[in-house]
């Protein structure tokens, strides 16, 4: 008897398990992109200050300063995407989960 209300404990649980799991594996996708991005735009930063420092008229500063935010928002842009790609397979994944639950409930 024990045994039976054991098993069916570990089936009502199991979904919430996955779907724990799916959750983590998620997080720590995105922390590293995160990591990354910032990483990559300090580095930027220290290079887009150490050239517009060496800028000797306008026309220089300008276009060092342009080709910086033009890199900067397609970084931005890519890191969204990502992000948003990320987020609608868990979607996906998520449901299923949830589906394949109540399927067998």
């Amino acid at each position: 008897m024990l045994d039976k209300m054991f098993e069916q404990a570990q089936n009502v649980f199991k979904p919430m398990n996955e779907l724990l799991s799916l959750n983590s594996k998620v997080m720590e996708e995105l922390a590293e992109k995160q990591k990354s991005l910032v990483t990559d735009m300090v580095n930027e930063s220290m290079a887009f200050a150490k050239e517009i420092g060496s800028q000797k008229d306008f026309s220089g500063v300008y276009q060092t300063q342009k080709t910086y935010v033009e890199g900067l928002q397609e970084k931005m842009v890519a890191a969204s995407t990502e992000a948003y790609e990320i987020f609608t397979t868990t979607q996906e994944k998520a449901g299923e989960v949830i589906k394949s639950a109540a399927v067998v409930q």
